[in-house]
């Protein structure tokens, strides 16, 4: 038979406990490596509200380290709990892939299952920063039926600048978040060069290169993040 609401409430209250003593028995060493994946920012978005950022990554900032992506999320909780859960206040968060999701569609929707009711409430905005490829098929898929008003609460960023528009100037992340960003602007010279001794720098001038190129790839990221929304949303 299917559950009733109160019978559903309790399951998740159940889950989110679990996930809450799981982050709690992290031992000490994973926190000190976890306290840099993932952490409150001092600088708020342009609205005031506080922003958690969540960055996967090694212990020396590798993109291709291997992270307990549950674990990891779980010790988020611990953070986020006092002041989604207790305090009832709005956050946002920054989620660095670093073109890496690392947690796939299906088990987000069991994270999202799991989480108590104030983060759905609460939540202001999620800026992706470097998606995966995986998230921006997504958001094509989902692209024609995404509702119009999640546009304003999830926000797909190719590189760290363009989430000036959203974040207090005083907004800092990691060096090696920075390094990455440059070594996205070289992969992507190196491909301009490499298309424009193949088919001519006429018909690659808007593919990859300069502004217009990034300005192109932020649009794509914009539309192929929607089916994260749809799954956060349902």
């Amino acid at each position: 038979r299917r559950r009733s609401e109160a019978e559903e409430a309790r399951l998740a209250a159940k889950r989110y406990e679990a996930l809450l003593d799981r982050g709690r028995k992290v031992d000490a060493k994973t926190q000190q490596w976890y306290d840099k994946l993932c952490w409150w920012s001092d600088a708020p978005t342009k609205q005031g509200v506080r922003i958690f950022c969540i960055a996967p990554r090694g212990p020396k900032g590798q993109a291709d380290f291997a992270v307990d992506a549950w674990s990891l999320w779980a010790y988020c909780l611990t953070k986020l709990h006092d002041h989604v859960v207790k305090n009832d206040q709005r956050f946002a968060i920054v989620w660095v892939q670093l073109s890496d999701h690392r947690i796939w569609p299906l088990e987000f929707r069991r994270l999202r299952a799991s989480l108590h009711a104030s983060y759905g409430r609460n939540l202001d905005a999620v800026h992706v920063v470097h998606p995966s490829w995986a998230v921006r098929v997504l958001r094509i898929l989902a692209w024609p039926i995404a509702a119009d008003e999640l546009w304003d609460r999830f926000h797909a960023h190719e590189r760290v600048e363009f989430m000036e528009p959203f974040v207090d100037k005083k907004f800092r992340l990691p060096k090696d978040v920075y390094e990455y960003d440059k070594w996205l602007d070289k992969h992507a010279q190196e491909m301009t060069e490499q298309a424009n001794k193949r088919f001519g720098a006429a018909s690659t001038a808007g593919m990859f290169g300069g502004a217009g190129g990034l300005d192109a790839a932020q649009g794509g990221a914009n539309e192929q993040l929607e089916a994260m929304k749809r799954l956060l949303e349902q």
